[in-house]
């Protein structure tokens, strides 16, 4: 490849220049260079090892690759940057195989803590091995508030459930279940059981059936009416301050330089990411949507006052720079397919045994009028829709929006959108509408797909294939879990599940290396109206770059998920490095 550079090339000298390597630069024609010549934080060069290091000067460093590969920086459509950083500042239990294991996590917990301090865990286990729980635990069954009791006679301890498995089970000790006043007697909100023992009293354990949780989980606690646990300490602002960074670190060490956060941020979680940028301390480019509660919906005066507000700063393409920008309002229409309760086209088997169609939010009129109310303050909409009845509701309406107030450029966006119709993606095209969505889905769900849809139907769940055949910009994305973009592009190829070991829908909806590359890079930029800035390898765009142990654009299939990202380039500069700077 031929270096591509303005006049004068010659006498600009690079800072940085990657040689002697595999370079992906996911360009137009999908092309593999040699060498990146960098300036600043803008790539001046690409090509041929040679013409690169014929650019440098006396103070440009040399980074020879020995035959690596480089990618653009992965650029996350989805992650729940929050989430995850929330998941590494509160106990976690991984790869306890015993009681005596779960217990050994708390007890060294309790010796860190005041007495009377409450300790909040993680799940016992996450998607996908969750679903091998209790049977995984050498005893067979879930611990219960005597077990905690052990080693936490005098702290309250509650240990969350998963947010997105139903049933989602709980567990609280003694000294929890004392100061939330819970008894046999306890009048439990809908969709959630209190297990009891012989004696007929609590044991500790919950179950919860609900999407969002309404025993406390990730993000803390239900209070009010519904709540059992209201006296749980809420996550304060300094506690999400300190998860969005632990996460951006976490992204930092996967290779992710970008994300869209389109599911909707509410203002903990803007404060968090501001006080990052003030701070210059943010280091994973961010466009996030402003959330739009659900109750706003019908409460039209509080619905309209955000929408004028946001209108402000976030209108259009987005306001901000090149680190962290603001665009439009997300919403929710329907709930999650993880728990069987997205908005599909005919019934199916729920997550309590009977068929149904699926949960939707709000009624249509109500969420027409909102997003009406949006488009005409010039909001770009995102709009998280699961289910096929979901997506078909939800296009119609943008359909009815743009026949008065043209939406087509403004990238108006989908996401999960896992069911979707050739008819549904032949409107994506028309509107200009962006999907984005994630096969993680099928790696910690598949279990759920195929008893609550059956094989046929959760073959084409996901179908990658088709979207991008129907000409539709379809971004990748991890949803957090987990939050590792190789994995998530190993699994766009694989389509596996985690607990069955299930493939889904090859060879039918099988893609390209290239093309996975491309959705979990170029694409996402797209979806924030970065791609000009970021999302390939080509001069003038920003140098974010992930450097790989390995390269997962030739190694057998099965071993991309063992590739680690050696160093990650934020504009240049590494802000994760192990070794090669």
């Amino acid at each position: 490849m031929a270096p591509s550079a303005g006049h004068g090339l010659c006498m600009i000298h690079p800072d940085t220049i990657l040689h002697n390597g595999r370079i992906h630069t996911v360009d137009a024609k999908d092309r593999v260079a040699e060498a990146v010549a960098i300036r600043g934080d803008t790539i001046l060069a690409v090509g041929s090892s040679k013409d690169m290091l014929d650019l440098a000067g006396p103070g440009t460093r040399k980074v020879d690759l020995d035959g690596r590969a480089a990618v653009p920086g992965f650029f996350d459509g989805h992650p729940h940057m929050d989430g995850v950083g929330i998941r590494f500042l509160k106990p976690s239990f991984d790869g306890a195989k015993s009681i005596d294991d779960v217990l050994a996590v708390l007890e060294r917990e309790v010796a860190q803590r005041k007495r009377g301090e409450w300790i909040v865990c993680n799940p016992i286990a996450s998607e996908p091995e969750a679903f091998a729980f209790p049977a995984a635990l050498r005893e067979g069954r879930w611990p219960d508030r005597t077990d905690l009791d052990k080693v936490a006679p005098d702290n309250p301890v509650y240990i969350e459930p998963p947010g997105l498995i139903a049933p989602g089970f709980a567990i609280a000790n003694s000294a929890a279940i004392r100061l939330a006043g819970i008894t046999a007697a306890t009048e439990v909100p809908a969709g959630v059981e209190i297990d009891l023992d012989d004696k007929g009293q609590p044991t500790g354990i919950f179950r919860d059936f609900n999407f969002p949780k309404v025993m406390p989980d990730t993000y803390g606690t239900i209070r009010g009416k519904r709540a059992l646990f209201p006296m749980i300490p809420a996550m304060d602002q300094a506690y999400m301050n300190r998860a969005v960074e632990a996460g951006m670190h976490a992204f930092n060490r996967a290779g992710v330089t970008a994300i869209y956060e389109g599911h909707g941020i509410p203002k903990p979680q803007q404060i968090a990411y501001v006080d990052l940028w003030q701070r210059r301390k943010l280091s994973v480019r961010t466009y996030f949507v402003v959330a739009f509660p659900q109750p706003f919906f019908l409460d039209t005066g509080k619905g309209q006052r955000l929408i004028d507000e946001t209108a402000l700063y976030a209108a259009g393409e987005g306001f901000g720079d090149d680190l962290l920008r603001f665009g439009g309002l997300g919403y929710s229409f329907d709930s999650a397919t993880a728990i069987g309760a997205c908005l599909m086209r005919e019934p199916y088997v729920g997550a309590r045994g009977y068929a149904w169609t699926g949960v939707q939010h709000t009624p249509d009129e109500a969420f027409l009028d909102g997003l009406f109310r949006a488009a005409r303050a010039n909001l770009r909409v995102q709009v998280q829709c699961a289910g096929g009845g979901a997506i078909d509701k939800v296009l119609a309406m943008f359909e009815t929006i743009d026949r008065e107030i043209p939406i087509l450029g403004k990238r108006w966006a989908i996401e999960h959108c896992q069911f979707p119709t050739a008819e549904n993606m032949a409107t994506c095209r028309r509107l200009g509408v962006v999907a984005t969505t994630t096969t993680n889905f099928l790696w910690n769900y598949d279990s759920v797909y195929l008893r609550s849809f059956g094989e046929r139907m959760a073959a084409d769940a996901v179908p990658l294939r088709d979207w991008i055949d129907g000409g539709v910009m379809i971004s990748q994305s991890t949803d957090g879990r987990p939050y590792d973009p190789i994995f998530t592009l190993w699994q766009s190829l694989a389509r596996k599940g985690g607990v069955t070991g299930h493939t889904f829908g090859l060879p039918r909806q099988k893609i390209t290396r290239n093309e996975a590359l491309r959705m979990a890079t170029y694409n996402a930029a797209y979806a924030a109206f970065w791609e000009h800035r970021t999302g390939s390898i080509e001069p003038g765009k920003l140098a974010d770059i992930a450097i790989l142990s390995q390269d997962i654009m030739v190694i057998d299939e099965d071993r991309i998920p063992e590739t680690k990202v050696l160093t990650t380039l934020l504009g240049g500069k590494p802000v994760h490095d192990s070794g090669l700077f």
